[in-house]
């Protein structure tokens, strides 16, 4: 496996590994809670995330690289709210997104991320790392709402650093 992108799957992997850690004991009513009614919840989120993990395995595994359809184009009607089935799914993706890396050269990557976002993108792999970042940008996101719930109802922050640098 080409270097370039063995440090793409590795980032993959870690970051969906710590994004599935910190769900793990989420309470239901935590999973749909919002601290504004227009904010996103957990579930929302993982629905999203869950679209565009569906999107990036499909367009890492497509063998026809004509075939492969814009982001912008993906169809997100079939996906309902139901955090249990997303959670299942993305962890599937991951693991297809994981293994279609593992047999592309950084050269094909190259080839793919220009076809999969037109106008820009063509001397990159950001096909490679779009959704680790993005998974890493809503991680964050996941730990704040954690936190702010467990605040909202008087309990400690889930996620608090041990930190000097962050006084109590």
């Amino acid at each position: 496996m080409d270097a370039t992108v063995a440090v793409l799957v590795e980032i993959v992997e870690t970051f969906w590994t710590g994004f599935k850690r910190d769900l793990e004991d989420a309470a239901p009513g935590e999973i749909d809670w919002r601290p504004l009614p227009e904010a996103n919840s957990i579930n929302l989120i993982v629905r999203h995330l869950c679209i565009d993990a569906r999107w990036h395995a499909a367009t890492l595994e497509e063998a026809d690289e004509t075939r492969i359809v814009p982001n912008a184009k993906m169809a997100v009607d079939s996906t309902a709210l139901d955090f249990s089935a997303n959670l299942k799914e993305m962890e599937a993706c991951l693991a297809r997104i994981a293994a279609a890396l593992r047999h592309t050269s950084a050269a094909d990557l190259r080839k793919r991320t220009a076809i999969a976002y037109p106008g820009g993108r063509a001397d990159t792999h950001f096909l490679g790392y779009h959704f680790a970042a993005h998974l890493a940008m809503h991680w964050g996101q996941v730990r704040a709402l954690r936190n702010l719930y467990r605040k909202s109802r008087g309990e400690p922050a889930r996620f608090f650093p041990d930190n000097p640098t962050f006084p109590a």
